[in-house]
């Protein structure tokens, strides 16, 4: 075995003694047996992280605003005696509406922009065809 790694002092479990690995550049120093090293502190420059992606939280917005736009064409065109056109517009308006709940509970799940998600997530929930059905024919008895 050539060289195991370069492990410098690593704290063990079991045992209250450091391992002292294999350096070829520089010398280590051992602790001795009555003295106690100094815990050093984490480093000084800070970690650097990947920056979140912030555009998902607005992706689930817009989503929901299209929801919205889509329900009221196709409310508009339905009642104007298109109604294959207007059943054609709102399995569009489902479509969109499911695909803007999934991006904003992927996005309220992950933390990206949690108000926006959660604004088209409201959007997309109230502007569903299928829920403002049944929301009419609850109050239809």
């Amino acid at each position: 075995m050539t060289n195991p790694g370069d492990i410098e002092r690593v704290a063990t479990k079991v045992v209250p003694y450091y391992v002292v690995g294999v350096v070829d550049d520089e010398e280590t120093d051992v602790p001795v047996d009555g003295e106690s090293e100094e815990a050093v502190g984490p480093e000084e420059t800070p970690v650097a992280r990947r920056p979140r992606p912030r555009w998902v939280g607005f992706i689930a917005a817009a989503l929901g605003f299209a929801t919205l736009v889509l329900f009221i064409i196709a409310m508009i065109v339905s009642a104007g005696g298109d109604y294959p056109t207007g059943t054609a517009l709102a399995y569009a308006t489902i479509i969109t509406s499911i695909s803007a709940a999934i991006t904003a509970v992927i996005s309220l799940i992950l933390g990206l922009q949690r108000r926006w998600a959660a604004f088209g997530l409201a959007l997309a929930v109230l502007a569903n065809p299928l829920i403002v059905l049944t929301v009419f024919r609850f109050f239809d008895r």
